[in-house]
């Protein structure tokens, strides 16, 4: 398909308008979970992982669990998938939003969907 200078012009335009306008949603995602004292990650579609030792995972805005194994527990998160290696690993919590893996962990994963 090809375009004419003036269509390239107002493509590229709408290209830019969008950039800039997905830009300042996530500028007021930013502001209102800083307004509101919410964290950012709740707000947006943000996955927040927090390691204690080589003991406990806590991974907090998970969408499901994929695969869950005694050495090998695969989780979805919004734009990634978290692959948790180790042994005798257990979910020792979970919610609808946060889920916590216990056991000896050897690596932890990060593979984009």
């Amino acid at each position: 398909m090809k375009l004419n200078k003036k269509e390239k012009k107002k493509f590229c335009s709408n290209i830019i308008k969008s950039i800039r306008s997905k830009s300042s949603i996530s500028n007021a995602k930013d502001k209102f979970s800083e307004f509101l004292e919410i964290p950012q990650e709740i707000v947006s579609n943000y996955t927040k992982v927090t390691s204690i030792e080589d003991t406990d995972i806590l991974i907090e805005g998970y969408k499901k669990i994929v695969d869950y194994y005694d050495n090998y527990i695969k989780i979805k998160t919004n734009n990634m998938y978290l692959v948790v290696d180790g042994s005798n690993l257990d979910i020792k919590e979970i919610t609808d939003s946060e889920l916590v893996i216990s056991g000896k962990i050897y690596s932890l994963n990060y593979k984009r969907n």
